[in-house]
């Protein structure tokens, strides 16, 4: 029995990792739910107000889209926040539908009608998340008029059914989909561990792979750095829900929570550091570092804490035989017990509390999650010409130009696929443009919009043939493809208009239209509408990647800036919020690999994938190392003070420098300032070779900073004979006593 638990815990690990505080999984199970019971209540009112027929069908079909919105606009919200939000959806819904109805059929009117409905409902972004939402509602009640060639005889009970839709979701996401947001806290918490245990599991895995510079080795570096980027974005995301009202445990405070993550994060990237360090080591330390770590991964938590006692005492015997190996050995050992020490704390508060009585969250939450690339994007001006107003106007606006263009232009393509189809090349034109900033996010989206749905085309007609005539079965797979859709869209766009496309499917089957030949019309007008959007993008005063890139950095780098300036006042006495100020740059850490991510594929003629990896690389390196500084610092009293104020101003000078940089290019006025901190951190032989931890940790950084400034151009190389060496092999940096 206790390894079938262990298989369990580990499981829910697993499972808690993939889906930080169950966003997903719930806001899946929220979509499907309030479809599937909003159709039973639709047809109870069409039963109760006498409709029949095409009526009752149009009712029931629109009633359940205007509540799989609404089941998206209200998650996470508080009981009178999602009132005040749904209050307004069926006033948003009748915006759009009135002037579709009013089109008559005429396709001019359609034309001019989908037109303004595209800009408004893209436009009105500006005003916040919830006009997001209204603005969708609108365009969909437009969208609705014309599929169903509504008369005006229709409208007051397509209203009725959107008013009775939205009271039954809100009803549903305050009731039994109510966020908790103290029990959603608890559940990412949960998930940072897990993710801990995640990040040892690569470790196992890069401890087990071929030789260094292997194929094999690559991937697993990749993987290892990838699970701590996971680690530190649900951290992340937990720091954000600590700022809701009633999440916090009693007894904690949302400083205290801070320093927990931290520290328990710290613990984390000081194995991991130590297991890329150990690969090359002797067998006997590689194989009872893979042992511990292996334990730690599979929950077998005592068994962990017994072999990092043992590679404690292999680490004790390696260094007496001269073997430098033993200091990644004594850290990994170290971060194991550290990680396990915070799990069986996780319920217990940190022995010291900040205390900040003004806690600011280093980031928003967004829909319950945190912000996407359009975020980060918002403000970077677009490439176009000084008579252009495109390059003038603000993000909504210009995707609502944009937007606009693309649906006039997909109408008319797909009108000569199919006079009466056209719509979907509208709907992807429409969707190409939503939760996207850069052209080449634009593409990417455009891209797996086609694939998705190709791949879905098949599984549709395979299903449809199968579920034809069963009611029950085209039912389950209607709500089984909602789930799927909603519960993946986060993951792949790709996935989700797969099961979108087998949604379709089943809906036509229901209407008894459904064909081979339907579907392939649908990709078809997808595949046109994908395009044009792409092209629009990328033709009308295009966002370009690299200029969001340049802008993330710049921002990365000013937050590094001001974390070193905060540390070298902390040193100097002053009172220095140093975990706000490493949390931020986590985010900024974040932002920018979320909006580079495109640059890492082969999709941008003229780049290096391997080259931004590499920067990447060295700015996570560098927020790595700053945030295991601020822990160092903040662990123990300063043995030097005056070389840690010195040093920390340096580097703040040298990132300076690299501020007024490009992206690709070297920095030489970076050079003085990095040599002024080796002066600084080696002015005599004490301060260059004792243990103090923050000496080491600033040595590092200042290496990591020097590599930035050198991918650019090459700069002399830095004296590093002075130092213990740590950087060069890989060792990691210790933030405590582990002797």
């Amino acid at each position: 029995m206790p390894e079938v638990r262990r298989i369990l815990l580990e499981t829910r690990d697993r499972i808690a990792a993939s889906d930080p505080g169950m966003g997903r999984f719930k806001q899946a199970l929220n979509a499907t739910a309030s479809v599937g019971t909003a159709l039973p209540v639709l047809l109870l009112l069409a039963w109760l107000l006498g409709w029949s027929g095409p009526v009752a069908f149009a009712t029931t079909m629109f009633g359940a889209v205007v509540a799989m919105m609404c089941s998206n606009a209200l998650v996470a919200k508080p009981r009178a926040a999602a009132a005040r939000t749904a209050a307004y959806f069926p006033l948003a819904v009748a915006v759009g539908l009135v002037p579709g109805t009013l089109s008559g059929g005429h396709q001019l009117l359609q034309v001019v009608g989908f037109a303004a409905a595209l800009f408004l409902a893209v436009w009105v972004r500006r005003f916040g998340i919830d006009f997001f939402f209204y603005g969708f509602m609108a365009w969909m009640g437009f969208f609705f008029a014309t599929f169903l060639k509504a008369s005006w005889g229709l409208v007051p009970e397509l209203l009725v059914a959107s008013v009775v839709s939205t009271a039954w979701v809100w009803v549903l996401s305050s009731t039994v989909f109510h966020t908790d947001p103290r029990r959603v806290l608890q559940s990412t918490l949960g998930a940072c561990f897990a993710r801990g245990r995640a990040v040892a599991r690569e470790c196992v895995d890069l401890l087990e792979a071929p030789d260094l510079g292997s194929r094999a080795h690559g991937r697993a570096l990749r993987s290892l750095a990838g699970q701590q980027a996971a680690l530190a974005e649900t951290a992340l995301l937990a720091e954000a829900w600590s700022a809701e009202p009633g999440a916090l445990p009693e007894g904690w405070s949302a400083a205290a929570l801070r320093r927990r993550t931290l520290e328990m994060q710290q613990a984390v990237e000081r194995f991991a550091g130590a297991t890329v360090a150990l690969r090359d080591a002797s067998d006997e330390l590689v194989a009872e570092a893979r042992r511990t770590v292996d334990h730690l991964a599979r929950r077998r938590d005592h068994a962990a804490a017994v072999a990092s006692e043992r590679l404690d005492r292999l680490a004790d015997a390696a260094r007496e035989a001269g073997d430098e190996d033993w200091w990644p050995a004594r850290h990994l050992a170290y971060g194991v017990r550290e990680f396990l020490r915070f799990d069986a704390a996780v319920d217990h508060p940190p022995e010291v509390d900040p205390g900040e009585e003004e806690f600011e969250a280093a980031v928003g939450l967004v829909f319950g999650n945190l912000p996407g690339a359009p975020a980060v994007s918002r403000d970077v001006p677009v490439r176009a010409a000084r008579w252009n107003p495109m390059g003038r106007l603000s993000m909504t606006t210009r995707q609502a130009v944009q937007v606009t263009l693309a649906g006039v232009i997909a109408i008319g393509l797909g009108t000569m696929l199919s006079p009466t189809r056209y719509y979907w090349a509208v709907i992807a034109a429409f969707v190409t443009f939503t939760g996207t900033g850069t052209r080449a996010e634009t593409m990417i989206k455009g891209s797996a919009r086609i694939g998705g749905t190709l791949l879905g085309l098949f599984a549709a007609v395979l299903l449809a043939h199968l579920t034809v005539g069963n009611q029950v079965a085209i039912f389950a797979t209607i709500l089984g493809s909602i789930f799927m859709a909603f519960y993946l869209v986060k993951i792949s766009y790709a996935a989700m208009t797969f099961f979108i496309t087998i949604l379709l499917g089943q809906l036509y089957t229901v209407l008894g239209s459904f064909s081979d030949q339907l579907l392939e019309l649908r990709l078809g007008e997808t595949a046109v509408g994908a395009v044009v959007g792409v092209l629009v993008a990328m033709v009308l005063a295009p966002l370009s990647t690299r200029d969001t890139v340049r802008s993330a950095r710049q921002e990365l780098l000013e937050s590094l800036r001001e974390l070193l300036e905060g540390v070298a006042k902390f040193a100097d006495g002053e009172r220095v919020d140093l975990d706000g100020l490493v949390r931020a740059l986590d985010d900024r850490a974040r932002r920018i690999a979320l909006v580079a991510r495109p640059l890492t594929r082969p999709l941008v003629l003229g780049h290096s994938p391997r080259r931004t990896r590499r920067r990447l690389g060295l700015y996570v390196t560098a927020v790595t190392q700053c945030r295991a500084l601020v822990e160092a610092a903040q662990r123990r009293p300063l043995e030097d003070p005056a070389v840690t104020v010195a040093a920390a101003r340096a580097l703040a000078d040298a990132v300076s420098a690299l501020l007024a940089t490009g992206m690709g290019a070297g920095a030489p006025a970076a050079e003085h300032p990095l040599r002024r901190s080796d002066v600084a951190l080696f002015r005599d032989h004490r301060s260059a070779r004792d243990e103090d931890p923050v000496i080491r940790h600033l040595h590092h950084l200042g290496a990591t900073l020097t590599e930035i400034a050198e991918t650019g151009i090459a700069l002399p190389a830095r004296d590093r004979s002075a130092g213990d060496g740590s950087q060069e092999t890989g060792r990691p940096a210790e933030a405590g006593p582990a002797r």
